[in-house]
């Protein structure tokens, strides 16, 4: 990896870190979720970053995807399991990484870093995705935790956040073997047995795929920056009203989504509803792994 792509990655994990830790001291119950958001697109753009995705807020059961609407008056209960998954780039170079809040102990939230924390310890080049995946359902059994079957860990490239291959979280077959100046993110959802996430309906991240005809000039301007602004990058919905009235963006998007030219993020969320805890950090292959998501 050259050495000006490393500090790239290493800006852009550090800046997810630096969000992370100021987060720590405010993160409270009765604080809104929407001020979690605007708080971390203020600071990533502040710090010299941008947004790799929205922000993801997701509470409880609400596993993944979920970022606040404009006008979300949603706020942490005690005792909520608040996941925070910040995303972050520096010219396309990617930093990754989630953690779990909760304003009582819970041990799902120390069974998530420690899982990470035990594949951590066995990356290396050479070592395979079958290894690291052992290693973290291996480490959630341990504790008598369960992890979500349908989410799993990915590569990062330049302004590809989810690449190949996939990186279970449980144990598989996969022979691939990772080189040094590989990027993965490793992301365990821990639940308190095996379980699996599924689309709740509800969407506010979305994402450019291809350009298409469409009517409204609205949304040739939202397909634009889509491709243009964001980098085909993930967006959020809320973002677009600095620009557009709330109803012309939902016929935009809609009109979009009817054309193929952008694809969704439904919300997930765990299918017994039962509640999730996370951890993820984005980490350089070497024989000493560079872990750019920790301070």
């Amino acid at each position: 990896m050259e050495k000006e792509v490393l500090g790239k990655y290493v800006k852009a994990g550090s800046i997810c870190a630096e969000i992370r830790q100021e987060l720590s001291g405010m993160l409270k119950p009765g604080l809104k979720l929407l001020s979690i958001a605007e708080f971390v697109d203020t600071k990533t753009h502040e710090n010299g970053g941008r947004p790799a995705f929205p922000v993801n807020i997701s509470v409880n059961e609400i596993t993944a995807h979920s970022t606040p609407s404009f006008n979300d008056e949603k706020v942490i209960g005690r005792g909520d399991l608040v996941k925070i998954d910040i995303g972050v780039h520096v010219d396309g170079y990617i930093g990754d990484m989630a953690f779990t809040y909760c304003s009582d102990p819970n041990p799902l939230v120390k069974c998530s870093e420690e899982c990470v924390q035990a594949a951590i310890d066995i990356i290396r080049p050479g070592v395979t995705v079958s290894k690291i995946s052992q290693a973290i359902e291996e480490c959630a059994k341990a504790q008598g935790f369960g992890l979500i079957l349908n989410l799993t860990g990915h590569t990062l490239e330049r302004f590809v956040f989810h690449g190949s291959p996939s990186i279970p979280n449980v144990a598989n077959s996969s022979s691939h073997k990772f080189k040094d100046g590989d990027v993965i993110a490793l992301e365990p959802f821990i639940t308190s047995s095996n379980g699996y996430v599924k689309d709740s309906g509800t969407v506010e991240i979305y994402r450019y795929l291809r350009d298409r005809p469409v009517r409204l000039p609205e949304a040739r301007r939202i397909l634009d920056m889509a491709r243009e602004e964001y980098h085909e990058l993930p967006f959020a919905k809320r973002w677009l009203y600095k620009n557009f009235s709330p109803v012309k963006v939902s016929l935009a998007l809609r009109q979009l989504e009817s054309a193929g030219a952008i694809e969704t993020y439904p919300v997930l969320k765990e299918t017994g509803g039962r509640p999730v805890a996370q951890s993820e950090h984005t980490i350089i292959v070497k024989d000493e792994p560079v872990v750019t998501t920790r301070i």
